[in-house]
């Protein structure tokens, strides 16, 4: 798919499969935050500042998710509104993503 699109696609394709990549790449880091965040919760051993510093880690990382999505939201509604060709679906998504993961195996 990837390949197909690189030698094959138009501009506002490849913009399109690189905003695709970005939420992907987030819900990705924001996954790594949190279990990193849980983690430091886990070893803070009841020090204050560390059981702070795990729970914004963990507060930062759904908000950095959340502003993702959003974005994510508007590129897709300002591309209807503008009636620009983008195929931003969920389900390019997940294509992406078992694609990139059939590829790591």
């Amino acid at each position: 798919m990837l390949r197909d699109l690189l030698e094959n696609a138009s501009a506002i394709e490849i913009v399109a499969t690189l905003v695709a990549l970005g939420l992907i790449a987030a819900s990705i880091l924001c996954l790594v935050y949190i279990i990193i965040g849980g983690i430091t919760f886990i070893l803070s051993a009841g020090n204050e500042e560390k059981i702070k510093k795990a729970v914004h880690t963990i507060r930062f990382s759904i908000i950095g998710l959340f502003v993702a999505f959003i974005a994510f939201f508007v590129v897709a509604f300002l591309a209807r509104l503008l009636d620009i060709p983008f195929d931003l679906s969920f389900s390019m998504i997940v294509g992406l993503m078992s694609e990139i993961l059939g590829s790591l195996q």
